[in-house]
């Protein structure tokens, strides 16, 4: 049998498994050891190749930015051009502001002529009653008197008196004296109804001037209404474009802002420097003005002076020549008034404190005080303090007051801006000047009554002394 034979080799098998395992156990050790050897594990891993853009992706790039600048220009001229639009508004409620002050002057003009009108029509129809009274003791008269008291009666008919008149009887009835009394009374009756058609047309006048006056008033409250939506709509377009810029330019909505505030007191530094050259060179041909009137006044007493010589040394050869006669008696040569000896100029100061005093009170249409002005309501508060009645209209302001050229102007004047600079009556702000080129004045709707160069705007036009 083979059993015993595969028994000795299980066997020999069997004596040998522990040194077969660890025998193999050492070979895949070795094995292991020399595979790590040969393969070993990198420190770093290599760096990755640069991503170089392409020459058109650059290309794209630089025509992506300049797209952005054009948007960021266009945005800000869209700043610009809102802001213009804004105080064109603001001009416009300020011309219809002073169109309903002017409306109501009128309006007021036309009231008083309506009542002297009426007042004249009330004494004519008055003294047209006395007469009928005289003509009517006529009658009573010529009838005591056996008159014709039947040719007398037309006196009180529709026809009138004129039919009596006209007929030979009652010629010959009348006397001159009722004549005479008649005569006055047909004068009387005419100018009775002349006053009442007079009247009757300032009434007219008047009823114009007011439907002129709503119509401004309206006109004022439209003007105004659209620069308030303006203004809120021009906030909410500035926050969205201040947002687009700094989306277009990579920046903070911060540092956008601060931009466009940067912007915008960069070219009011600008504006204000203008200004201020344009004041200057004011101040400049006023005081040339005054240095040639100190000359002109200078060279006035001494060719006086050298006249009162002459005729001092005349009289002295005079009386050399005949020791009795008697000096002449010396003329007294009037002062030529001063601008500064006028009265109103005496009252300037007052004026111009009264004015400074309103500093800060904020604008209003038709305003007169005592904390809300328009431009005529604070001029007119300001001289009324001085003593110097002017309307609130800043046209009958021009027209009341006596007008100067600009390098005339002294503290206290008026200065005017117009839409026409040649016509005086579309004359639509006043202010008051200060000196040194500055102003006071009541601006605008939204504004408050401020210290302003007198070129911070447009140049004025017209320019008076109350």
């Amino acid at each position: 049998m083979r059993t015993p034979s595969r028994a000795t080799s299980g066997g020999r098998v069997a004596g040998t498994g522990k040194t077969g395992r660890a025998l193999l156990s050492g070979v895949l050790a070795v094995c292991l050891a020399g595979s790590m050897a040969v393969n070993p594990v990198p420190a770093q891993a290599q760096p990755k190749p640069p991503v170089i853009p392409s020459k058109a992706a650059v290309e794209r790039a630089q025509q992506a930015a300049s797209a952005k600048a054009a948007q960021v220009t266009a945005i800000e001229n869209q700043l610009a051009a809102a802001n213009a639009r804004l105080e064109r508004l603001g001009v416009a409620a300020g011309v219809a502001a002073e169109a309903y002050n002017g409306a109501v002057y009128k309006l007021q003009l036309a009231k008083t002529e309506a009542a002297q009108a009426a007042a004249r029509a009330a004494k004519a129809q008055r003294t047209l009653a006395i007469q009928r009274q005289q003509i009517g003791r006529f009658a009573a008269a010529s009838y005591q008197g056996g008159g014709d008291v039947a040719k007398l009666a037309p006196l009180f008919t529709a026809d009138g008196p004129q039919q009596l008149l006209d007929s030979a009887g009652a010629a010959r009835s009348v006397s001159a004296a009722m004549q005479g009394s008649y005569l006055r009374y047909s004068a009387t009756q005419v100018v009775t109804n002349l006053f009442k058609v007079q009247a009757d047309q300032a009434v007219t006048r008047v009823k114009q001037a007011t439907d002129e006056a709503a119509k401004a008033k309206k006109a004022a409250e439209a003007a105004e209404q659209e620069q308030a939506s303006a203004v809120a709509a021009m906030g909410v377009q500035r926050r969205q474009a201040i947002t687009q810029l700094a989306v277009l330019q990579n920046t903070s909505t911060k540092v956008a802002a601060q931009r466009q505030r940067g912007l915008e007191e960069l070219a009011r530094q600008r504006a204000a420097a203008l200004a201020a050259k344009k004041a200057a060179e004011l101040q400049r041909r006023i005081a040339a003005r005054e240095a040639a009137e100190r000359r002109r006044e200078a060279a006035e007493k001494a060719a006086e002076k050298a006249r009162e010589e002459r005729e001092r040394r005349e009289e002295q050869r005079e009386q050399q020549k005949d020791p009795g006669k008697k000096k002449p008696p010396k003329k007294k040569q009037p002062d030529r008034p001063r601008d500064d000896d006028r009265p109103s100029r005496k009252g300037a100061g007052a004026a111009i404190d009264f004015a400074l005093d309103q500093l800060g009170d904020m604008y209003l249409w038709g305003g007169t005080g005592p904390n809300r002005w328009d431009c005529s309501g604070l001029t007119q508060g300001a001289w009324a303090k001085a003593g110097v009645y002017l309307p609130h209209y800043s046209v009958a302001q021009y027209e009341q007051i006596r007008h100067i050229d600009e390098d005339e102007l002294r503290p206290g004047d008026l200065i005017f801006w117009s839409i026409d600079p040649d016509d005086p009556g579309t004359i639509h702000h006043v202010g008051m000047y200060l000196g040194n080129g500055r102003m006071v004045h009541a601006p605008r709707s939204g504004q408050p009554v401020r210290i302003d160069s007198v070129y911070y705007w447009e140049p004025p036009d017209f320019f008076g002394r109350p």
